[in-house]
């Protein structure tokens, strides 16, 4: 078995041309411009800046310079300004969510020195069953949007501007808005904790549902797609696919108590965004969604 290869070997040494596998592009060669007969014909090829007389010190004088760029960058105020004004353009789904989220989390600031702020948020954003049994149904959407950490609300909106403005392009391509999609991934992570939270006692806010949810439906449709974080201070490159899989895993633990037991970490809401970006993503892989949108507009404007 060792002949052939070295038989092989010794014809693409001595012989590239004849060795050559159909498969394998003909290299091209570069034309000798010194010591050789073939010279590079280029007619519109202009000569560079020559330096000009030499000056009274015995240096040369350019007779062309470029003279940098010495412009200011704009205010970071302006910087702020075009990016929302470029999002609100591109997503109001993602405009509304990413301000909402801001003013909840300046709010939550006060509720140490506000029992009355206090009140309100615990009452209207946050999600419980005491709210539920109060009919304060409202709190399965609104909590999704309320942080009371600043570190909390990085990693959300984070990935809520991450992963959203790449699924809100692939819902458009079948005239599908982004907001159906925000709202029921709320209200799924929502319903899924309180389903799941076996003493009744639990509270969640934040908007990892649906940022999970997002990542999910992104990551079926660009599996391959490399994502880049930082997990204690060590960089991970990896598929999107296997993160998903392995948020997923990991989410299931937590429900069952086998990981993070002591922590605040609601896995159960982790857990209904991830099977609601599958779920979605199923259903828009059949067509589901694009018919349920057209019946749902053309009923609407039928009314």
């Amino acid at each position: 078995m060792m002949r052939p290869i070295t038989t092989l070997l010794t014809i693409l040494a001595f012989n590239p041309a004849a060795a050559r596998h159909p498969l394998v592009p003909t290299q091209k060669k570069l034309p000798k411009l010194r010591g050789g007969h073939i010279y590079e014909q280029n007619p519109t090829y202009q000569s560079s800046p020559t330096l000009g007389d030499v000056d009274t010190n015995g240096y040369y004088k350019s007779t062309s310079f470029a003279i940098p760029n010495n412009r200011k960058p704009p205010p970071i105020t302006k910087l702020i300004y075009d990016y929302f004004s470029s999002l609100y353009e591109f997503s109001p789904t993602l405009s509304y969510g990413t301000y909402t989220s801001l003013i909840l989390f300046v709010l939550w600031q006060f509720t140490s020195t506000s029992h009355q702020m206090n009140q309100v948020l615990q009452r209207h954003f946050v999600c419980n069953r005491r709210n539920i049994k109060q009919r304060r149904y409202h709190t399965l959407f609104t909590s999704s949007f309320s942080h009371a950490s600043l570190h909390h609300l990085a990693v959300n909106l984070y990935a809520f501007l991450s992963f959203g403005p790449s699924v809100a392009n692939v819902l458009s391509a079948q005239s599908v808005d982004l907001w159906p999609f925000v709202v029921s991934a709320a209200l799924f992570g929502s319903l899924t904790f309180l389903a799941l939270d076996k003493r009744g006692m639990g509270s969640c806010i934040g908007l990892s549902g649906v940022t999970l949810a997002l990542l999910a439906f992104d990551s079926l449709v660009y599996p391959s797609k490399e994502l880049r974080m930082i997990v204690s201070f060590i960089p991970i490159h990896l598929p999107a696919y296997y993160l998903y899989l392995g948020l997923l895993g990991f989410s299931i633990l937590g429900v069952l108590g086998l990981v993070g037991g002591r922590s605040n970490v609601a896995h159960s809401t982790h857990l209904g965004g991830l099977v609601f970006g599958h779920c979605f993503y199923e259903a828009f892989r059949r067509g589901w969604i694009r018919r349920w949108n057209y019946q749902i507009r053309r009923a609407l404007q039928h009314r």
